[in-house]
């Protein structure tokens, strides 16, 4: 059964686009558009409509209310409950496939050498640092782009697709030219030597010059998820991961008549592998009408929304790599072994995280357009769905964690050492996993509502104020070694879970202007 979730456009959606969650096709201001969820009464909907308008006549009028909105509420769980599922898998499989990027660079270089495998690993450590900048203008992408797609306004959706274009220029440009001159000093300053700062630096000397292919993938990507499209982007990642190993494998060893290249052989390919992503969906996007007309400029009101968003988003990010630095300074501190087996648990952490990541993004979309579409209800309904379900399945992962502590860190080594901290470490991991679903889906939908500074503020106070110093004075200080120190991480989420949880419940959702 299929019911209404959006308010009727006023003047119908031939002229103002709008999708549908996960598999629309036309987005633009024509006939071929899809409608969102419901914005059409379906047969079965008209149907329900005439049974009700029958038994009108014969049954009292709060029973029939009461009936009718008893099969409204399954319904909308059913519907919305799809409609996080095709947001949130698709986005899944990219978040898996662009680290499959990363990955792939690491095991080819590292048939070249120790010293190859670690510059390129630091030259990704730094990149993701940077990264999180365009992480902060994606999220307010996403947020803008799925609150005019949900006001069915695509005039409004085209200036703040356009403007994301304009902020990609400018981020490409700002921060590719800063790390050309300044990658230097920054990796010198991380202690790299000789062989290894030669190394690295070369695998980022490519990597910047193409820095525009990364940026402007990761923005379309943002765009589409904001229509509710998220399968578009997963194509895209799909050939991305095939045309790097293509280019890569080649470029690295001298094969076929290639040049042998080694890092930067694998800096070019994966610049060259998403480059060729951003510009499909930068096509994709212009053949579907996202970009409108083009008598459509760009508007500065609709950059100061998407910075408004986006900063503290970046922020957020920012801040918590550089706790997650500190983090694992503490750990070092404690000798190898300890800090090999705290890369072993964030290694198997991000299985149960992507999906996590998913249904946050999923929760934003969802969040953002029915906001836009002025249905608060809607809005909350949507994140209440998309904390279900990836509370369902990140404590799943979670219980696997603590009945099997030694099988999954046996996967990735053999050393006794480091299994032996396999059990307090998995029992953190895995007591952790239902405050991280709750933090993580939460603080989507308090994105899609604008209210990214409350999760900046969340990240500081769980970081920085419980974090890193009950890590320190537990651990380190009172000696109470590692088994603290990994217990630090579950406070952590369980603050961040219940400050963005308190919010989101007292938020006004109908009083959200974004």
């Amino acid at each position: 059964m299929r019911l209404c979730l959006a308010r009727k456009p006023r003047f119908g959606n031939a002229r103002r686009g709008i999708s549908a969650p996960g598999g629309a096709r036309e987005y633009g201001p024509n006939e071929n558009e899809k409608p969102t969820i419901g914005s059409r009464p379906s047969g079965s909907a008209s149907s329900l409509a005439r049974l009700f308008a029958v038994r009108r006549a014969r049954w009292p009028m709060t029973l029939l209310a009461a009936e009718k909105a008893a099969i409204i509420e399954r319904g909308d769980h059913r519907v919305i409950r799809r409609a996080v599922l095709s947001l949130a898998l698709p986005i899944v499989g990219s978040d898996l496939l662009q680290r499959g990027v990363n990955v792939v660079d690491a095991l080819l270089v590292g048939r070249l050498g120790a010293a190859e495998l670690a510059a390129v690993g630091l030259s990704q450590l730094l990149l993701m640092f940077v990264m999180a900048l365009v992480y902060g203008l994606g999220v307010g992408a996403t947020v803008m782009v799925a609150f005019h797609t949900g006001a069915t306004d695509a005039r409004r959706r085209a200036w703040a697709a356009r403007t994301v274009l304009l902020v990609g220029g400018a981020a490409t440009v700002t921060l590719g030219a800063a790390g050309i001159l300044f990658s230097g000093i920054v990796v010198q300053f991380m202690g790299a030597e000789e062989r290894l700062f030669d190394l690295t630096q070369t695998y980022l000397q490519v990597t910047w010059y193409l820095f525009g292919a990364y940026v402007f993938l990761h923005l379309m990507s943002a765009v589409f998820q904001g229509v509710g499209d998220t399968r578009t982007p997963l194509k895209a990642m799909i050939w991305v991961n095939v045309l790097h190993v293509a280019v890569a494998v080649p470029l690295i060893y001298g094969l076929w008549g290639f040049p042998q290249w080694g890092v930067a052989g694998a800096a070019l390919a994966s610049g060259v592998s998403e480059g060729v992503g951003a510009g499909w969906l930068l096509w994709q996007a212009a053949r579907r009408g996202l970009f409108g007309p083009l008598r459509i400029g760009w508007s500065p009101h609709e950059l100061r929304r998407i910075l408004r968003v986006g900063f503290p988003a970046m922020g957020e990010r920012l801040i918590t790599h550089g706790m997650q630095l500190i983090f694992a300074r503490l750990v070092i501190s404690f000798g190898v072994a300890a800090y090999a087996a705290h890369q072993v648990g964030l290694n198997i952490e991000s299985l149960s995280f992507l999906p996590g990541l998913g249904f946050a993004k999923a929760a934003t979309t969802l969040v953002g357009q029915r906001l836009g579409a002025q249905d608060p209800e809607g809005a909350r309904r949507s994140a209440r769905q998309a904390n279900v379900l990836g509370l369902l399945i990140m404590s799943v992962w979670g219980a696997s964690f603590v009945l099997f502590p030694r099988a999954w860190v046996g996967l990735f080594t053999s050393d006794p050492a480091v299994l032996a901290y396999s059990v307090p470490l998995m029992t953190a991991l895995g007591l952790l996993q239902p405050p991280l679903a709750v933090a993580m889906v939460i603080s989507g939908a308090l994105r899609g509502a604008g209210e990214t500074p409350l999760v900046l503020a969340a990240a500081v106070v769980g970081g920085w104020c419980v974090r890193l110093p009950i890590a320190y004075v537990g651990g380190i200080a009172a000696k109470l070694g590692m088994t603290m120190v990994w217990t630090t991480m579950v406070l952590d989420w369980v603050v961040r879970g219940a400050i963005v949880a308190r919010r989101f419940r007292r938020l006004r959702l109908s009083d959200v202007r974004l």
